[in-house]
């Protein structure tokens, strides 16, 4: 019968699993197929039982990954224009400028005085001699130096320019000694002017300016200290 023909046994049988196959199959041929051909086999038996199982396992293969769909491109925003510069405006000029116009009326009177100084010491040259009148000349030069100095500085201000026209001499009243401690005070006094006008003022120009004549200021005071003493 095509029953009992022993079917060769497969390509992964080999040494102790060709025994087991051919114990099994003389089993099936004896029954008839009425008993179970599989029987328990010791385990001592399958000692390559791992290949047997390899070898008649499915390969298995992983199936292939799903491509990951690919990332869209960034937009990338569009540069914002670069604002424009912002034009300087009048208030933003510190030194000098229109925001400095508050100071015109202390600055008219700052010229004024320096000139009615000039004035002064021009006529106690004059009414002098030697080494005294060097001095007064060379004082009566400075007050008129600060009064330009103080008109230059209105004028970049305002755009006006500030001089009073030309007085006549002033007349010295009074004794010659007197007159030197009335310059002394005076002198004084403008110094201290000139510097609380530069602790008010946001210029830093117009500080720069009165310090300066400020210290002009307490010079003279001193050279009429030293007149004085000499007498």
């Amino acid at each position: 019968m095509e029953q009992n023909q022993m079917p060769q046994p497969g390509p992964g049988l080999c040494g102790s699993d060709r025994e087991i196959f051919e114990r099994v199959w003389g089993r099936v041929t004896r029954s008839g197929g009425a008993e179970s051909p599989i029987e328990p086999v010791p385990a001592a038996e399958w000692p390559h039982a791992p290949q047997y199982i390899q070898g008649y396992m499915p390969q298995v293969t992983a199936p292939e990954p799903a491509p990951v769909p690919a990332m869209p491109a960034p937009v990338q925003p569009e540069p914002s224009p670069a604002p424009e510069p912002r034009r300087a405006e009048a208030a933003d000029i510190r030194c000098l400028g229109p925001s400095s116009a508050v100071h015109g009326a202390e600055l008219q009177a700052f010229i004024e005085d320096e000139l009615g100084d000039h004035r002064t010491y021009t006529a106690l040259s004059r009414r002098t001699a030697g080494q005294a009148s060097r001095t007064f000349a060379s004082m009566a030069a400075d007050e008129k130096r600060h009064a330009k100095r103080l008109s230059a500085a209105y004028f970049l201000i305002s755009g006006v320019r500030y001089w009073p026209a030309d007085r006549a001499p002033v007349r010295l009243e009074g004794t010659y000694l007197s007159t030197l401690r009335s310059r002394f005070l005076g002198e004084q006094k403008g110094e201290a002017e000139y510097r609380a006008a530069a602790g008010q003022t946001e210029d830093p120009c117009l500080r720069e300016l009165y310090l300066e004549l400020a210290e002009d200021e307490n010079a003279h005071g001193w050279m009429l200290r030293g007149m004085l003493e000499k007498m």
